[in-house]
């Protein structure tokens, strides 16, 4: 169960960036530029987040 929690948090970090992104080109679409910086921006950090803690697992929590 130890490595089957630390793959779903790294497959939720993946998910939610891409639902970011995905945010973010339906706001350039729209012309909302701002919107679409501020999905990137958060997605960038959500997404840096989230490798480190996976790639740092073991040194988590100790």
């Amino acid at each position: 169960m130890y490595m089957q929690t630390r793959w779903t948090v790294l497959v939720l970090v993946v998910l939610v960036t891409a639902v970011l992104v995905v945010r973010g080109v339906v706001a350039i679409q729209n012309g909302a530029y701002s919107t679409f910086g501020r999905q990137m921006g958060v997605g960038a950090i959500v997404f840096t987040f989230g490798v480190a803690l996976v790639r740092y697992w073991d040194q988590v929590g100790r």
